[in-house]
């Protein structure tokens, strides 16, 4: 698992359906060190106990899937 250790802001969570019909999540942050945009898939086990708009520690999981790895959200914490 990996924390993240920069000030990141939570924008929003977005729920989406693929083109097959199956639900998915993703979610977007601000990096305000680095000036980019982030975003991740959510995991099915997410929680999050941090506003949109604000601060926040983020931990994500890292999971192989055929020759890529795959960077998925487990929690969003106020940071």
């Amino acid at each position: 698992m990996f924390v993240s250790n920069t000030d990141l802001i939570f924008e929003k969570k977005e729920e989406k359906v693929s083109k097959s019909g199956n639900p998915y999540v993703t979610l977007h942050f601000i990096d305000t060190k680095n000036y980019q945009r982030l975003e991740f898939f959510a995991d099915e086990n997410l929680t999050i106990s941090c506003g949109e708009g604000a601060k926040c520690k983020v931990v994500l999981k890292a999971e192989r899937r055929g020759y890529s790895t795959n960077l998925n959200c487990l929690s969003i914490t106020a940071a």
